[in-house]
């Protein structure tokens, strides 16, 4: 039992410290202790309104989080991030190389293997 009380105060410190890294790069704050507050503030009020009861909580975990976040996280941030990959190496190319067929071929084909190769476990 003491475990799983570790391990969640390490989990929930880890990605507490990773939010307030994130916020303080998103916003150039120089000291990211100054948003420690306001970032506990809202976690605080949305733990407190989103589920009122750990059943409640386990059922929106249960039936809500694995089908409303997964067609933003699986599919359109990744082909997202595929498109504008694309679009950057055709940008570089054109300013490094003007063959016929392109200097990097085994650029662009690593390229593309890296990005859709979190797809492919859905896919198939």
């Amino acid at each position: 039992m003491i475990t799983l009380v570790i391990g969640g105060f390490v989990k929930i410190s880890v990605f507490f410290y990773a939010v307030i890294i994130g916020l303080s790069k998103l916003f150039k704050v120089k000291r990211p202790s100054a948003l420690t507050y306001p970032a506990g503030t809202v976690i605080l009020f949305f733990s407190l309104t989103i589920a009122s009861n750990f059943q409640e909580h386990l059922k929106e975990g249960l039936t809500i989080m694995p089908v409303l976040p997964f067609i933003p996280f699986h599919v359109v941030i990744p082909l997202t991030l595929l498109c504008i990959a694309f679009i950057k190496h055709r940008i570089k190319k054109q300013k490094r190389c003007n063959h016929h067929n392109g200097c990097s071929a085994f650029v662009c084909f690593t390229l593309l293997h890296v990005q859709l190769f979190p797809l492919s476990f859905y896919l198939f």
